[in-house]
């Protein structure tokens, strides 16, 4: 008799699906440098933080269609989102090829393609709880060592060649970023992602870190005096909500009822002068200490000069990137009033406010693109803790993008929260275990 054969080769994967998965992984890393570049390279606001952004988001996407190709096959359970994603980039890089400041524009469209792209990149090849758990693993990483910069301001240890603003750390803390708002908006994602994590997973050796990220990154929020503040206390909370309509629908209607009644109540009371002077009043208590009427009418005076530019330009925008030099020709003269001598006499980064900010830089058409992006990203995106961590960002960015630029114009924020929101999605399931091959029937004697 002879011995029975097994062929194994039928099941063993092909040197391109080999070659294939490698490109994969190795694009999925990329993309996790560039999550943690972001944040940590001074927020990306500087030229070499700026410029690696743009490069590391380059090669991750360019990675990622290598990788596509050697597969063959691009997985996308949200092509929908993708579509419009890719149509705002489109439009992004449209707008930037006739900006007053071409150059400039150009830059800035590279720093959209990082952000979009990387998400996009994440979404096509996160699909497993390997990849989904390396992403995240990145995430935690990177805002670990966010809050430790932070945590070692505060003990007067800063970083040789960062550059930081006076009071750093005698009065305020930044972080890794540049300024204390850039930071506060920052700790939104890192706060919504430790509630999320913590909810959604079992007590193990990760959850004393995690919540010691949690108390860190409240901690140090504490002492940004930045106008965010009040929000990364919120992304702290959604995430209950969020977990409540995962586990009983009844239940998260319920919270979201109260969140939004909560938010009314606080909207009306803010339009009285007692309101106001009691939010005065807890503000400084947790590390606020400009007034809310002094805080409105600064936002009031900035926001002149978006308004402005979306009736001279509102279809397609100034261009992205223009906004430096393009708000100075809005600039009313200067009176003797403060806020306005604040607003027009001096130098206005950005628009503090992510709906002016699209619309002034991208026009109407851009913000409509962006807004479909955001709508869609949330269909089909499954219960990771990736996908319910974007879930529980969008309305807080959301509230924020009323008073400041986070999503539009603080590089390092843009491109962990653009991830999380457009790059979730639901896990693929694990194909079937393969029953075991029956050994052929020996016929020889």
């Amino acid at each position: 008799m002879t011995a029975p054969t097994t062929d194994t080769t039928a099941h063993a994967p092909t040197l391109r699906a080999r070659v294939a998965r490698t490109a994969e992984w190795t694009a999925l890393l990329a993309a996790c440098l560039t999550i943690a570049w972001g944040p940590l390279a001074q927020g990306s606001a500087f030229g070499w933080g700026f410029s690696g952004l743009i490069l590391l988001g380059s090669v991750t996407v360019a990675l990622t269609l290598i990788a596509t190709g050697l597969r063959g096959r691009l997985d996308l359970p949200n092509p929908l989102m993708t579509l419009s994603a890719l149509a705002f980039l489109g439009w992004v890089w449209f707008s930037a090829s006739s900006a007053p400041d071409r150059l400039e524009g150009l830059r800035w469209a590279g720093i959209w393609t990082a952000a979009i792209g990387t998400a996009l990149s994440v979404h096509a090849l996160a699909r497993t709880r390997a990849r989904q758990q390396t992403v995240l693993t990145a995430f935690l990483l990177t805002g670990g060592a966010a809050v430790t910069l932070a945590l070692l301001q505060g003990q007067g240890h800063l970083i040789p060649g960062f550059t930081y603003l006076d009071g750093v750390p005698e009065k305020i803390l930044t972080g890794p970023y540049f300024h204390p708002s850039h930071y506060s908006g920052y700790l939104i994602t890192v706060a919504a992602l430790t509630s999320t994590v913590l909810l959604n997973t079992r007590p193990g050796w990760h959850t004393l870190p995690i919540l010691a990220l949690a108390a860190g990154a409240q901690y140090t929020n504490l002492f940004t005096d930045g106008s965010s503040i009040p929000a990364v206390m919120l992304a702290a909370g959604v995430p209950v909500i969020v977990w409540a309509w995962k586990h009983r629908p009844w239940a998260g209607v319920t919270l979201s009822a109260a969140a939004l009644a909560a938010a009314a109540w606080v909207v009306i009371t803010l339009t009285t002068p007692a309101g106001q002077a009691q939010f005065d009043a807890y503000s400084k208590q947790i590390g606020i200490n400009q007034s809310f009427k002094a805080f409105v009418e600064i936002r009031k005076a900035i926001h002149r000069f978006g308004t402005a530019l979306i009736e001279t330009h509102p279809t397609a925008g100034i261009g992205p990137g223009q906004w430096a030099t393009e708000f100075q020709t809005v600039r009313a003269p200067v009176t003797d009033h403060p806020f306005r001598q604040y607003a027009d006499g001096q130098y206005v980064n950005y628009a503090h406010s992510d709906y002016l900010m699209v619309t002034v830089e991208l026009g109407l058409i851009g913000a409509a693109l962006l807004s479909v992006t955001l709508l869609v990203s949330l269909i089909a995106r499954g219960l990771s803790l990736l996908a319910l961590t974007g879930t529980a960002l969008v309305p807080v960015y959301l509230f924020t993008g009323l008073y400041e630029s986070h999503l539009s114009a603080i590089p390092g924020t843009m491109i962990g929260a653009y991830v999380l929101i457009l790059g979730a999605r639901a896990l693929q399931p694990a194909p079937p275990a393969r029953p075991e091959a029956p050994a052929p029937v020996d016929l020889s004697f």
